[in-house]
């Protein structure tokens, strides 16, 4: 479809929630190994199923504040026992 104006391709207007599924889905690539991922995994596998406009919005926001939360977790350094060699 051609924008009448201008003679350019017309963009389909994307879905409410798409760039938050995005966002949450390449955080999912990044941390889905981590072992806190589980549920940020079933709540984006869940936004992505609706269809309802306003629910899909809403659950790729919750979708993505929860894969945040799972890359603010798993980024954070972890304590390492010192070994000292027994003399």
């Amino acid at each position: 479809m051609l924008t009448v104006a201008i003679g350019i391709p017309a963009m389909a207007s994307a879905a409410p929630g798409d760039a938050a599924i995005a966002k949450a889905t390449s955080l999912s690539q990044q941390w889905g190994r981590c072992p806190t991922a589980r549920p940020a995994a079933r709540l984006l596998a869940q936004a992505v199923r609706t269809t309802e406009t306003s629910a899909r919005a809403r659950r790729a926001r919750v979708a993505l504040r929860a894969w945040t939360e799972v890359a603010r977790e798993c980024a954070a350094p972890v304590a390492m026992p010192t070994v000292t060699p027994g003399t």
